[in-house]
């Protein structure tokens, strides 16, 4: 009876450690499946669902400073330097980014050298000052072992309000940041400026 109570103990100890180690693997995957694995931003997936359920819970009164983000030149950053190089910039700029927010802020990857950048609780002031305050540090950034001449950024900013639909809001932010390419880049272009809203 003893042996039996002394083996089914452990038994049990070995299920609890597999049970918790198992905890920490799924952990870690869920961790693994949100990130971007270059910058360690949250990905594209990630960012979509996280923006979904702020938008869902949005109060009436408060708004949402939504801006996607292109890094300039990039191909000509790859194609000089190489593909290294190019992941050196990419993580430049994440860290430059995670240093300009504050709690609460989302910047993801949305895809190769475009960022989405998410405010919640934001009015126009505040997204336009990050976003500038972003352009800024990113253009006197210096990537390890790079002597790139000018790093910069374009970005195209929206508001969005209670009730606001996230494709049509992530469009808006595109083509404003159509007009920043366009006008020449490294600029922050606001969608509300555009439509006069």
């Amino acid at each position: 009876v003893q042996a039996r109570r002394q083996r089914r103990h452990k038994r049990s100890s070995a299920l609890r450690a597999n049970q918790t180690s198992l905890r920490e693997m799924m952990s870690k995957l869920e961790q693994q499946a949100a990130t971007d694995e270059l910058t360690g931003l949250f990905n594209r997936r990630h960012f979509i669902e996280l923006a979904h359920a702020e938008l869902d819970g949005l109060a009436d009164g408060t708004q949402i400073g939504l801006a996607l983000i292109d890094l300039d030149h990039f191909k000509q950053v790859n194609d000089k330097f190489g593909h290294a190089a190019g992941d050196r910039v990419l993580q430049t700029f994440a860290t430059v980014g995670q240093a300009c927010l504050r709690e609460g802020d989302v910047l993801a990857r949305y895809g190769g050298e475009e960022f989405v950048l998410f405010l919640p609780d934001c009015d126009a002031d505040r997204l336009t000052s990050c976003c500038e305050r972003l352009r800024e540090a990113f253009a006197s950034a210096e990537p390890v072992g790079m002597s790139v001449n000018r790093l910069s950024l374009s970005a195209g900013m929206t508001l969005l309000q209670p009730g606001a639909d996230l494709d049509a809001a992530l469009q808006q932010a595109d083509q404003a940041l159509y007009r920043a390419k366009d006008a020449g880049r490294n600029r922050c272009n606001a969608a509300w400026e555009h439509s006069g809203a």
